[in-house]
């Protein structure tokens, strides 16, 4: 489960890498500035996160060249793998739902799901080893800092989540005192108080 989560974190950092390579160069090549703060809407929000993010890496010209061309000649492969993995599924899913069930056509098509899924998997391992590649040893430092603060709000994110849905369940009885706070918030919020005279 742990490689999973991890896989999936690096799979969104190295994706977002790759978006914001691409509005880099296109914001190059164009000569426009972003609007100014006041007046950005949000997609423009998310262009400066990825920006930043962009320019912690400290990436070379160069380089986004390289991360470009490298998703230019993944895009097709990739799209075709997906296609390959959602025509699997719903051919899955025909098989389990379908009037009279057929063990042995739900075991061909549940072969067809995997082999599609393991095809995306190694897609995406492979064109997350070919950039990690193009970077540096200093830029892959800083990469994996960004990549350990990206999972631990993933998981702190997850675990207020949790506790939400936790406190929403029928029957369940919240004590009064976590005023609809995580554990964690809740002993934060008591260490800055400050103290009764």
């Amino acid at each position: 489960m742990k490689k999973i989560t991890y896989f999936k974190t690096l799979l969104i950092i190295v994706a977002a890498l790759i978006c914001v390579t691409t509005a880099a160069a296109q914001e190059t090549k164009t000569g426009e500035a972003p609007p100014s703060a006041e007046k950005r809407p949000p997609a423009y929000q998310q262009y400066d996160m990825r920006t930043n993010m962009l320019k912690r890496l400290g990436l070379a010209e160069e380089q986004i060249k390289q991360i470009q061309t490298l998703n230019a000649e993944k895009r097709p492969l990739m799209g075709e793998a997906q296609r390959r993995l959602r025509e699997a599924t719903q051919a899955l899913d025909e098989a389990i739902y379908a009037d009279q069930v057929n063990e042995n056509d739900i075991q061909t098509r549940l072969k067809e799901v995997q082999l599609a899924q393991a095809e995306v998997g190694k897609l995406r391992y492979m064109n997350e080893l070919a950039v990690r590649r193009i970077l540096t040893a200093e830029q892959l430092v800083r990469f994996r800092e960004m990549r350990q603060r990206f999972e631990k709000k993933r998981q702190d994110f997850e675990q207020r989540r949790r506790f939400n849905v936790e406190r929403q369940r029928p029957g369940k009885e919240i004590n009064p005192s976590q005023d609809g706070q995580p554990p964690q918030q809740r002993y934060m919020r008591r260490d800055k108080q400050k103290p009764v005279i």
